[in-house]
């Protein structure tokens, strides 16, 4: 089958997760399927071209038509059987499917999705259903996301990123990788880190924060501020296929996401699959992060990853201290992270869910004639 991904706000190759989203939907697809992407201009590879220049935030309702013209002499050569929309694309997947006459699966993410996606979608996607009015349900379909299981597992050597960091073998090391947003809690990671090297009876810790972002300069100054520079290592971003590496140098992982800093999460809860705690659960690393009604259901603490309140330094610093303290913990909640996202959480699974979506669409499409 051949399917047109609709991406335009979303630049390929990079290190974010809208970038990890659609770079592993892809790999994941092209196992049964050819596929083209449009994503945001400047983006390069295989079967992928950049027509996009944002999502257009207030003004959403306006981008389909300014990336239409752009777009549709790419989707009509490539000549779909079936589209899918990210949901950043504010319609555009629906305009092209209209044009081309296939049907369209559409991925909702938030709560910003145009009337022209709900409306005109054969079908729609979430990991939060609840996030999408119910009079839409009947055309809805509940997915997870996940990570890479071959790309990342315990097999992976971070030995020769320890060597290159100057990270001794018996130091322990907790990692971070992603994007550096307010409402990831870097800034609560570093309170945390001070708390501990204020204790003389705290483990002495490493921290690997991978990646970039709007507050890096921030988390930096504070960093120096707390008298921490020995303790941090920051790389700036990486690319995509050197994450892995990076994970397996570290000794037990944190994401401190503060979801109250986020509009809507604040709002509607965390209703994002947390894609860098599946990575790390994949790597075999145990991993830290913040208890919500959505992390229970995706992990249960103690069992597949340490639970704590977002927000707050103190129960973090005590998760730290622990995750540090025990490495018969860290082999246990490692293991079992593996084996659920093996199990559950996968974008190999994703891809099969999607790919027989697809086919289902089309051939009611065929049906109707």
């Amino acid at each position: 089958m051949r399917i047109l991904f609709v991406a335009p706000n979303i630049t390929l190759p990079g290190t974010n997760g809208g970038s990890t989203h659609v770079t592993e939907v892809v790999r994941a697809l092209r196992r049964r399927h050819e596929v083209q992407v449009l994503a945001k201009v400047g983006s390069h590879g295989e079967g992928v071209a950049g027509v996009g220049l944002g999502h257009g935030g207030p003004a959403r309702y306006v981008i389909p038509f300014l990336h239409f013209p752009a777009a549709y002499p790419i989707a009509r050569r490539f000549r779909p059987d079936a589209i899918y929309e990210r949901f950043s694309a504010q319609g555009l997947g629906i305009f092209l499917g209209r044009a081309l006459g296939v049907p369209v699966v559409s991925m909702i993410l938030d709560t910003k999705a145009t009337l022209f996606t709900l409306e005109g979608a054969d079908r729609l996607i979430s990991t939060a259903p609840h996030l999408v009015a119910q009079r839409y349900h009947p055309k809805l379909v509940e997915v997870s996301w996940g990570a890479n299981i071959e790309t990342f597992h315990p097999g992976v050597s971070g030995a020769a990123i320890r060597r290159r960091l100057g990270i001794a073998d018996d130091e322990i090391v907790a990692g971070y990788t992603g994007a550096f947003y307010h409402w990831h809690g870097l800034d609560i990671l570093v309170a945390a880190a001070a708390e501990l090297d204020r204790d003389p009876s705290a483990p002495k810790i490493r921290y690997l924060l991978v990646g970039d972002g709007e507050m890096r300069r921030d988390i930096e100054a504070r960093i120096q501020a707390a008298g921490l520079s020995h303790r941090f290592l920051l790389t700036g971003r990486v690319p995509y296929e050197e994450v892995p590496a990076h994970i397996a140098a570290s000794d037990f992982c944190v994401a401190a996401y503060d979801p109250d800093r986020h509009e809507e999460l604040r709002h509607h809860g965390m209703f994002m699959d947390p894609l860098k705690v599946f990575e790390y659960l994949a790597v075999g690393k145990a991993a830290i992060t913040f208890e919500s009604p959505n992390m229970r259901r995706l992990f249960k603490d103690g069992e597949h990853a340490l639970l704590v309140p977002p927000g707050q330094a103190a129960p973090l610093t005590a998760a730290i201290r622990r995750a540090a303290t025990d490495a018969a913990l860290r082999e246990r909640l490692g293991q079992a992270g593996r084996a659920l996202v093996e199990r559950k959480h996968s974008w190999q699974a994703h891809g099969e869910q999607l790919g027989a979506l697809f086919e289902e669409v089309v051939e009611e499409r065929r049906r109707r004639g």
